[in-house]
Formats: structure tokens, sequence, C-alpha cells
């Protein structure tokens, strides 16, 4: 048999023996960097071809599974609709099963009635791109997606021309006219979608105002249930929506005014030139990288806006009162640090620790209950740090103290060094600025903090000193001397 699914399970066989063999001896770690280009490069061009295949299978299940046709391949395998067949025999995800079935869609062909030829695609270049190798399911969609969003306002001809000129792009041809003249390294995906989305600009001037519309009435924003220790958001934002708050994110995990040598790496701590002598006369590097992912960050950055804008005191008021978190927990669980505390508003419960965490950077009331739930009193603790006391503390620490932590004065939490339920006071002499991050999850690290006659001392892990030193947080700056005649460096 010679068919294409003959020569795709001898590929199969001859790809499972390869790499077996390259498993098998430890080959890959011991390749020159050329050669690891070489593989990577390979790999990739074969994926484009086995996704081409997909993509056109998929028009074939698609077509066979019309609403009109009685033998549907879809029934006939279980399914009722081609994105779960396509899942299930390709063993992928339904976000890919999804992106292939996307793009079969844009790449069907149709059967002239009389001649039963072909009728050409809606985008018959990208498609021949396709089957050449040269593009997969990621850059067919980059390049067709602008194109769809204004294809009720694109004309014909205008659609087959941005058609031929992403197809030279993916296949790195240059042309003058009609006439090749050359050819450039081949594209990413986010190249071809810059260039469809240059072509839609040009073709569709009038189609921002369309969309606008679009995803104005598109707009959502929901919060969800717990489940699992998460709460689910979901929604889509509008454009300048999104870009304030990427820039409100940047400004936290990049606070720095020259730009991180890594954009990627969001707050971190900096790496530090020095090395330092171990008792055993060795070299030790006193630099550490933060070891959350990008979107890990990106929450703290979230988690920071919104405690900042709780802060702010200017949100209408609900209830008589500013919006304010309320989080409830037992006396007791509270004192021993275990437990569960409750988000009053939402019903969801969080460890007892999260609770002292607000109420380090909030305040506490204690309200009393009689035995037949009556209440019995109502107290108040005066545990927040007012404005003159947070001004006081951001001029001392600048930012959160914690070595290498980049998050700026303006977006920290104060807190308590000797826990207020502990009897510390709520006085400058006991209160450090600490980034969300690091004030919710003090407790769970090795860094350690303690008030030195009012200043700031921290310890941290072996990893950042060796000999386990208390050191001053922060950077030397000046410091006025306490009679006020005159300024030193402290």
């Amino acid at each position: 048999m010679n068919s294409i699914t003959a020569h795709l399970e001898d590929l199969d066989r001859s790809l499972a023996e390869a790499s077996s063999d390259a498993f098998g001896r430890e080959e890959i770690p011991d390749l020159s960097d050329a050669d690891i280009a070489a593989l990577l490069e390979a790999s990739g061009r074969i994926q484009k071809r086995i996704e081409g295949l997909q993509v056109e299978a998929t028009v074939q299940v698609i077509e066979r599974s019309a609403p009109m046709r009685d033998d549907k391949m879809t029934a006939k395998y279980g399914w009722s609709r081609p994105v779960d067949l396509v899942r299930v025999l390709t063993r992928s995800e339904s976000r890919d099963a999804n992106r292939v079935v996307k793009t079969a869609r844009l790449l069907t062909r149709n059967r002239g009635m009389s001649s039963g030829e072909f009728v050409p695609a809606r985008y018959p270049e990208l498609r021949q791109a396709m089957v050449s190798g040269a593009m997969g399911v990621a850059g067919l969609l980059a390049a067709m997606e602008p194109l769809e969003q204004s294809r009720d306002r694109i004309f014909d001809d205008d659609r087959l021309e941005a058609d031929r000129q992403l197809a030279d792009l993916a296949c790195g041809i240059i042309r003058d006219d009609d006439r090749q003249t050359g050819t450039v390294p081949l594209p990413t995906p986010e190249d071809l979608r810059m260039l469809s989305r240059v072509l839609v600009a040009y073709l569709d001037p009038d189609g921002a105002e369309p969309a606008d519309k679009a995803g104005a009435r598109g707009r959502s924003f929901m919060i969800g249930r717990e489940r699992n220790g998460n709460v689910p958001v979901r929604g889509n934002i509008l454009p300048e929506v999104a870009g304030q708050l990427q820039l409100l994110m940047d400004s936290t995990c990049n606070p720095r005014v020259d730009g991180p040598d890594d954009p990627t790496a969001g707050v971190r701590f900096e790496e530090s030139p020095d090395e330092e002598l171990t008792p055993n006369g060795e070299t030790h590097s006193t630099a550490r990288i933060d070891e959350r992912t990008r979107t890990q960050k990106m929450h703290d950055a979230f988690a920071m806006i919104v405690g900042v804008a709780a802060r702010a005191g200017e949100f209408p008021d609900i209830g008589g009162a500013a919006p304010t978190l309320v989080v409830t927990v037992t006396a007791e669980d509270y004192a021993s640090g275990s437990g569960w505390a409750t988000v009053l508003n939402t019903g969801d419960r969080i460890p007892s620790r999260v609770a002292a965490q607000t109420g380090c950077a909030g305040g506490i009331q204690r309200v009393m209950f009689d035995e037949n739930g009556r209440i019995a009193a109502i107290g108040t603790s005066a545990r927040i740090f007012n404005a003159l006391q947070r001004r006081a503390i951001t001029l001392r620490d600048d930012g959160c103290i914690i070595p290498g932590c980049t998050v700026p004065a303006s977006w920290c939490e104060i807190h308590h060094v000797t826990e207020h339920a502990d009897g510390g006071p709520t006085h400058t002499d006991n209160g450090v600025l600490l980034c969300w991050w690091h004030h919710r999850n003090l407790h769970l690290s090795e860094w350690r903090i303690r008030m030195n006659r009012g200043i700031p001392e921290v310890r941290g892990p072996r990893w950042w000193d060796h000999e386990q030193r208390w050191h001053p947080a922060g950077s030397p700056r000046p410091r006025v001397h306490a009679g006020g005649a005159g300024i030193r460096t402290g």
C-alpha cells in the first residue's frame, strides 16, 4: 500500500527508532550547539508538515460531518462535533483541536457541481504555503485571523492580494511585481500577524469603528467561585483598559527606569556582582533569582494594584463606609495561626495566617458573642498605620526591605515586625515596608526581620549570607543628626 497513511506509519517507525537510539545513548546532551539548533529546526519542519496533513484531514472530517449528511463521520466514531473527533484521534487538548478545526474551515475547498474539480480555497496561496511545509497552524491563523475580522469589508481581489503577500512572506520570497527577486529568512507567526494587521489597516481603514462597537458589546468581567484555593477570573476587557492595566503591572514588575536586563523577568532579585568566601575558602555568590513564574508575578502585581486602589480612598462608599475587605476568624485560630478564616463578602475560606496579613495591613475589630449568638460587645483596635506614619516609614525604607526586591514604596504594605496580637505597637519603630508577596509569605520563607533601635534589620537564607548575620535594611541614605545640626550618611 502506497498511501499517505502508510508513509506516515513508516515515518513514525523511523522516528521512534531514531529517538529511542538518541535517548538510549544520551546523544542529545552531547550534541554541539550547531547540532542542537539543527535538531530543533528539523523537528519544526516536520511538525509543520504534520500539522498541514492534520488540517487537510480535518477538512474532510468537517465535510463528511455536515448537518445534511445521513452518514456523518463524527457519528460513526461516536462524537457529535468535528473538534471532539479531532481531539480524540490526535490525543490533543481541546484548545489545540479547536485551532486545527478553525484553520480547516478557512482552508476548505468545495467541488464544482459539474466538473467535480476543487474550487480554490478562500486563501489559496496560504494553503499552498501549508502544502509546501512552510506554515503550520500557528502561522496560518496568525496570517488569516486579522483578515477574517474584516472579511465583510474587504473586496475579494484585495483579500487575494493580501493572501499572496502573506504567502510570499511565509515562504521567504521577495517579489518585484510578479517576479521573484530574492529570499529572506522564514518568519515567525508574530511576523505574519504583524503584516496581516498592516494589510487590514490599509484595506479596511474604517474597520476600527465597527470593531470598537463590537468590543464594547462584548466587554465583560466575572469573578468565579473559590475552588482549591483559587478564584477564577474570566472576561474580555477593552484595549485601552488592558493597556492601562499592563502599564500598571509593568510598573510593578519592573519599576527601574532604565528597564530590566530580561524583560520577561518581572519583579526579581537583582544579581549581585560580589561573591563571598565561605568558611571553606570557596566563593559563594549572593545572587538569587526570583523563582516565581511570569504569570505568578503578574498575579502579585494585580494584587498590589488592588491594594493600592483600596488604600487610595477615592472609591464610592458602601453602606456608609469606604469599600473594606472584611475577613473573619475566631480568636483562637487567630492566636494559634491555624484553622480557617472567611472573606465576608464572598464567603470564601482562606488560611488564618492570610487573615493575619490582612489585619496587619489593615485593622482588627473584636466582636464578642454570648452563648446564644447575641452580640455582647464590640471593640476596635487602632492598629492601622496612619498617613503620617506611612510617609515616615516610606522615607526610611524606600521600598520593600527584602534585599533585591524591586517593588517601590507606593506599592508596599506595612508589616508589624512584632505582631499586634503579641503586643507589638502600631509605631514607626515596629513597622516596615513589604511588597504584597513578601508580606503574605514572610512566615514561609527564610527571611527574618527585626528592629534595632528603630532601624529595620534583615537576616536572609544561607544562599544570601552564609554566616546568617543581621544586616540593616535598604541602602545607605542621608540622615539628619538628632539635634538637627547637620546631615550624616547612615
